[in-house]
């Protein structure tokens, strides 16, 4: 592909949280792939790279760039990937030096200055991307009439340390309009679970620890049962699949239309085997019963904390008994089960996280459980950061790239940096102890 317009890059991960948590769970970038799809719809000419799963040299990603010669790059963010943006602002503009770069994603979002005074990057997209993205190419591409300072969500600079900021984008109301994302922009071979599904945007919790309520807003987004079933039978005419994965925060949020979703599966007489994601209060016999009826054999639970009080002050409106029936049902009717956890809250103490530690090898043993630990990272977006020092939390690095899941970065009231090092050895040890093997990733190999 000679010429494009648009090259959209999903910037590359060093977490050895993350890369341990790929080997599981490695899935297309949907985000890239909803706004590439968007902007192809367009008569844009697009391309992705994934650096998740692409490896470049310097040279070799140079001469991608002179072949390609997009006029406009995008590139979805992280924190720990910060060092990395700079060095490909860097590269880009010394190989393409009239080109534009944007940047999206949460750590856009929230970091907005940092990112457009100590990198090369010329516009932030803020928030959801879609709409903003397609304007903003109409603006670069003098198509329409569009003109830069009116693309919504935007922020560039404008005189050394001066930002225009514009007013965001308002929210997408009706998902089900979107255009299925076209996966001919990735290679799927590349991912171990290439066929995956976003249903809604936004969770219904309000975590401090999570920052997608910030993200996405207050109120969740649901496409509806027919518009993901559709999605479902599209993957499965074009692609031969009968396995995906539900990308969700929480898909069962709405029982109503899980069931609604259920039942359409099922209608459909294939044998479809699939994953998502629950909150463990949802949870009950009849749910459980119906999701595995249908093909549903992976589940995946947030555990937090084994801590009713912890649980309580993180917001998270849900107790460790819930979590244990939720995770005895998904035992019951044979489904994989994945519950992570985060130690070194706000509130934790030795006692606490010793609690959440030994609750997490009990449904490792129990109920075979994946178990996936990490240490409280404070991200920019949420409520943990912001109120840092009335939580009584105390942040030692300033560098971005230091912001990881598997990198000790804080102190609290009750627990030292030093101590909370000490604690991730233990959960490092307990993760390498998994001995319950993900069929649902085998299936999908």
């Amino acid at each position: 592909m000679n010429n494009i317009d648009v090259l959209l890059i999903n910037l590359p991960t060093t977490s050895w949280y993350k890369e341990k948590f790929a080997q599981s769970n490695g899935m297309p970038p949907l985000g890239l792939l909803y706004i590439g799809t968007v902007l192809k719809e367009s008569n844009y000419k697009v391309k992705i790279i994934d650096f998740a799963v692409e490896k470049f040299t310097k040279e070799s990603f140079s001469n991608t760039l002179n072949e390609l010669n997009p006029k406009l790059i995008g590139m979805s963010t992280y924190n720990e990937s910060w060092k990395a943006q700079k060095l490909l602002c860097e590269l880009i503009k010394e190989v393409l030096p009239s080109s534009k770069i944007f940047a999206g994603g949460a750590f856009a979002t929230f970091c907005y200055k940092d990112i457009l005074m100590d990198s090369k990057t010329d516009y932030i997209i803020q928030g959801e991307g879609e709409h903003s993205v397609l304007h903003l190419c109409d603006a670069i591409f003098e198509r329409n009439n569009e003109k830069l300072e009116n693309v919504p969500g935007i922020v560039f600079k404008i005189h050394n340390e001066e930002l225009y900021i514009n007013e965001s984008m308002e929210r997408i109301e009706d998902l089900d309009k979107l255009p299925f994302p076209d996966r001919s922009l990735v290679d799927l071979n590349k991912y171990l679970i290439p066929y995956t599904i976003s249903t809604s945007r936004g969770c219904p919790g309000a975590c401090i620890f999570c920052s997608s309520r910030a993200f996405w807003g207050k109120k969740v987004k649901m496409r509806s049962a027919k518009s993901v079933f559709d999605e479902l039978m599209d993957l499965n005419k074009k692609y031969g699949t009968t396995v995906f994965y539900i990308t969700d925060d929480t898909f069962t949020a709405s029982s109503k239309r899980v069931y609604e979703f259920c039942k359409m599966i099922k209608e459909s007489n294939i044998n479809f085997l699939w994953g998502c994601e629950s909150r463990a209060d949802i949870i009950t016999e009849e749910l459980m019963s119906m999701l595995s009826e249908c093909g549903c054999k992976k589940i995946q639970i947030g555990l937090e904390s084994a801590d009713n009080n912890i649980l309580k002050k993180l917001n998270k409106l849900v107790t460790i008994e819930q979590i244990e029936n939720g995770i005895s049902l998904a035992h019951k009717y044979g489904m994989h089960i994945s519950a992570s956890f985060i130690v070194g809250h706000a509130f934790d103490t030795d006692e606490t996280i010793q609690k959440t530690i030994s609750f997490a090898k009990y449904i490792q043993s129990k109920y075979g459980a994946y178990v996936m630990g990490s240490v409280n990272t404070p991200f920019p977006g949420t409520e943990q950061y912001y109120k840092a020092e009335e939580l009584g939390i105390k942040i030692h690095s300033n560098t971005w790239d230091n912001f990881k899941l598997n990198n000790p970065i804080i102190s609290t009231k009750s627990i030292s940096i030093e101590k909370l090092r000490y604690y991730y050895e233990k959960i490092v040890a307990l993760m390498n102890a998994n001995n319950s093997k993900n069929d649902f990733v085998e299936i999908c190999e």
